[in-house]
């Protein structure tokens, strides 16, 4: 947290002193073609410090609703009592459907369009995750609730091989998403933020070139209230450059000064100070379904992103997971909950995402599926050892670089341990599958008891002369009576006895004591049994089988 303040800190002071070392006198001759130099004075063609890139997503609205594009749809917005089209997806926009179009006049072209209001809080969410995938980039985000993500990338342009390398992996990585985006970079944030508005995808990376930039771009793309941009229209300002050819006093005072302010802001002369975006703590994301689906690929997708979105996070914090809780709603059911709880941390979307197909296989859904989301509450806050799935071989790192390096075998052969109990949990549920511990108790019966399942192997001491004769893996909760010839016990015959008889007699004090000779004995089939003989009747049980 230090370290990314720090760089915040430090990407603001470079913006003031980028401003402040660009301003000359009022005597500056201007570079812009057809605005006057009052406004736009002479500043030095040196590489700017800082360069922030605008990420903008016009169907974001659409996108946040899981609006299909086989055929045509459209968001809803109301103002003022009248509904109108917010966005709409290229299906309907080839039908001649635009933004601002009132509802009626778009039915009246598509009357089968699909319709859906808006719903913010999922714009909010997507922008948020997003927003989480660019700190990869980054640690300078600021979220635009226009539907726009702000990155401050002069501090990452090196690391990444420059402008052009780092927006070709920015573009990879949101075309593999699906999203639809619009990219343009400039010197100034607000300048960015336009440029991305107007469609711009364009790269400004010094400040002196900016205001030709800006000085045709349409007066929509300032995002000002309609009366606002009518008011201007009605004095014949159609244009960025425009609006800043008026008088400065002028303009203030009869559109506003506030709106002065955020011509200055873009244009490089005022800082623009953002409110960067802070990652949660942990985890919590959702989607929804639209519409409601029982259809295992479609429930799998979902829980894919979530994945992804999860690793994600977690490899910007580089801290792992051990415990995911799944939640699917229903329309008219209780939310259906499933947890998965690992032996390790891990932060791999491909293992979570696999354990969770094997607890889908065995679940029953009572009704459709409405919206899916993932929390991991339980984080690694220290580092730890990564490990990695590839075609089924867990690779764990041990602090060497050498393969045959102590402790690699073993580490190896613990992960896979590992791997198995809980693809084996994931199947058969969490309850179905445990490990044993030794209890310092003579009673067979009582001498161990479950525990959770682990790969690693226990350093638990116990009394030596617990452990100095073999026992049974296999004991059966209520030992057989056998059948006896001649005072001899019988299993299918005749038994041969390999042991000499080992005494225990135990647990007078709980009111469960024990008085028996246990023998290991060995069938006619060569099976190995662990027999006793109950000293104060005489009888003789079958108790356990050897492996």
């Amino acid at each position: 947290m230090l370290k990314q303040g720090t760089y915040q800190a430090q990407a603001q002071l470079r913006l003031f002193d980028a401003v402040n070392n660009s301003a000359v006198g009022e005597g500056g001759e201007a570079n812009t073609v057809g605005v006057s130099a009052s406004h736009f004075p002479t500043r030095r063609a040196v590489r700017p410090a800082s360069l922030w890139l605008c990420i903008r997503f016009p169907e974001l609205s659409l996108e946040a609703l899981g609006s299909p594009r086989e055929f045509p749809a459209a968001v809803l917005s109301e103002k003022s009592g009248v509904a109108a089209v917010l966005a709409c997806n290229d299906k309907a926009a080839r039908a001649g459907i635009a933004p601002g179009m009132p509802l009626n006049a778009a039915l009246a072209l598509v009357p089968a369009l699909d319709i859906r209001q808006r719903r913010e809080s999922a714009e909010i969410a997507m922008l948020q995750a997003r927003a989480n995938w660019a700190l990869t980039y980054t640690p300078v985000v600021s979220i635009h609730l226009t539907g726009a993500l702000l990155l401050e990338l002069g501090g990452s342009l090196r690391l990444f091989g420059g402008l052009s390398n780092l927006r070709s992996r920015l573009l990879a990585d949101l075309h593999t998403g699906g999203y639809r985006v619009i990219i343009a970079s400039a010197p100034v944030a607000k300048a960015a933020l336009w440029l991305a508005r107007a469609s711009k995808q364009l790269d400004c990376n010094e400040q002196h070139a900016l205001p030709g930039l800006l000085a045709d771009l349409p007066l929509v793309c300032l995002a000002w209230p309609v009366a606002v941009q009518r008011q201007l229209i009605q004095m014949g300002i159609r244009t960025l450059g425009d609006c800043v050819r008026l008088p400065r006093d002028g303009f203030a005072r009869r559109v506003g000064p506030g709106y002065l302010h955020e011509l200055d802001q873009g244009f490089g002369r005022s800082p623009d100070l953002l409110a960067y975006y802070q990652p949660p703590e942990d985890f919590h994301d959702s989607l929804e379904l639209m519409p409601a689906s029982l259809v295992a690929e479609e429930i799998a997708g979902a829980l894919h992103e979530l994945c992804s979105r999860l690793s994600v996070f977690l490899r910007q914090r580089q801290v792992n997971v051990q415990q995911l809780c799944i939640q699917m709603e229903h329309c008219g059911q209780d939310p259906t909950l499933l947890e998965i709880v690992l032996c390790e941390p891990c932060a791999s979307a491909d293992y979570f995402l696999e354990l969770l197909h094997l607890r889908l296989d065995r679940q029953m859904l009572p009704a459709p599926v409405t919206g899916v989301s993932l929390q991991a509450s339980v984080m690694s806050v220290t580092p730890v050892v990564g490990r990695h799935l590839q075609a089924g071989t867990a690779v764990q790192a041990t602090g060497s670089f050498l393969p045959g390096a102590p402790g690699s075998e073993r580490s190896a052969n613990h992960i896979e341990v590992n791997c198995l109990i809980e693809r084996l949990q994931a199947r058969l549920g969490m309850q179905h599958v445990y490990g044993l511990k030794l209890v310092a108790e003579h009673r067979p019966e009582r001498a161990w008891a479950a525990a959770e399942p682990s790969g690693a192997i226990s350093s638990q001491t116990v009394p030596g002369q617990m452990v100095s004769r073999i026992r049974p893996l296999w004991l059966f909760v209520a030992p057989l009576r056998m059948e006896t010839r001649c005072g001899k016990p019988v299993y299918r015959g005749r038994l041969a006895f390999v042991s000499d008889a080992e005494r225990i007699e135990s647990g007078w004090w709980d009111g469960h004591d024990i008085r028996r000779d246990y023998y290991t004995v060995t069938s006619n089939c060569g099976r190995r049994l662990w027999i006793y003989q109950d000293r104060r009747d005489s009888d003789w049980y079958l108790h356990g089988l050897f492996g």
